[in-house]
């Protein structure tokens, strides 16, 4: 008997010595691997290992306007990792926005995505599946009162799925975006831009008396991707109508920008 318990003991010593591989980090990134100043250039790469970058990419997209982001505002900003034809099974990212030497504005996680230390965000457990090789993940930004301007820092990893260190693939970027232009007598006097019904599910009516002016009308969905983008012409200031009825249900951003340099925004739910 002794003999017996003996084995058994030696058997469960040896199978607790045998390593099994584990999804490494899969509640998120570490703060500070995104490969930015204020990572000191650290990425996923400090545990991670594997092959030259072939065809994958990392994509940075927002509903910042394109003459530039305004004091106080919250934006969305989307990270896509796209494998083409190299494939994954496994997505991870991590993502700041700084000016050098500091981080800039405030964080909150969206879907899929959480904050580390405040200022970065990475993806959660259950947001690392990719679908045809590619995967977004999308948070809010508010910009706050700073810097004249912001750059938004990501580290996509490409993982094998072999749940170990090996065989994955890094891809950094960055890209730069600048405060608004508006004079300080403009931004005094913003235009009102309102959406009604909200949550719209059939035709929903945009407004902006104050909006008399040839521009833009440009909506984009919560991955950053644009749906609308048209003409804004001086009529439009008492009533644009935009039929939703086969939008996807989500929240979406609308923004005006006139060619006087004034601009406005309003966020809006589908719901159907």
């Amino acid at each position: 008997m002794k003999n017996h318990l003996l084995k058994s003991a030696l058997a469960l010593a040896a199978m607790a010595l045998v390593t099994y591989p584990a999804l490494t980090n899969k509640n998120g990134a570490p703060a500070g691997k995104t490969g930015s100043p204020m990572s000191n250039g650290q990425t996923c790469y400090s545990c991670h290992s594997g092959p030259s970058v072939s065809t994958q990419g990392v994509s940075i997209t927002s509903d910042i306007p394109a003459d530039g982001y305004l004091d106080n505002t919250t934006y969305t900003i989307t990270v896509t990792s796209d494998a083409g034809t190299a494939g994954m099974s496994t997505a991870g990212f991590e993502a700041s926005v700084e000016k050098v030497g500091s981080h800039q504005g405030t964080l909150t996680a969206g879907s899929g995505t959480q904050l580390k230390q405040s200022n970065y965000v990475t993806q959660t457990s259950s947001s690392t599946s990719p679908t045809n090789g590619v995967k977004s993940w999308s948070f809010s930004w508010n910009s706050g009162t700073g810097s004249d301007s912001v750059t938004v820092y990501a580290a996509g990893l490409f993982a094998n799925g072999n749940n170990q260190n090996s065989g994955d693939a890094l891809v950094t970027t960055s890209l730069e975006f600048k405060k608004s232009h508006v004079g300080l007598d403009e931004a005094s006097t913003p235009i009102g831009l309102t959406a009604s019904p909200n949550p719209a599910n059939h035709v929903l009516r945009f407004s902006a008396p104050e909006a008399r002016a040839a521009g833009r009308l440009t909506v984009v969905d919560a991955l950053g991707r644009v749906v609308v983008d048209s003409p804004w012409s001086t009529s439009d200031a008492d009533g644009r109508l935009l039929n939703v009825s086969t939008w996807s249900n989500g929240i979406y951003n609308a923004s005006i920008r006139l060619e006087t340099g004034k601009n406005a925004q309003v966020r809006f739910q589908v719901l159907h």
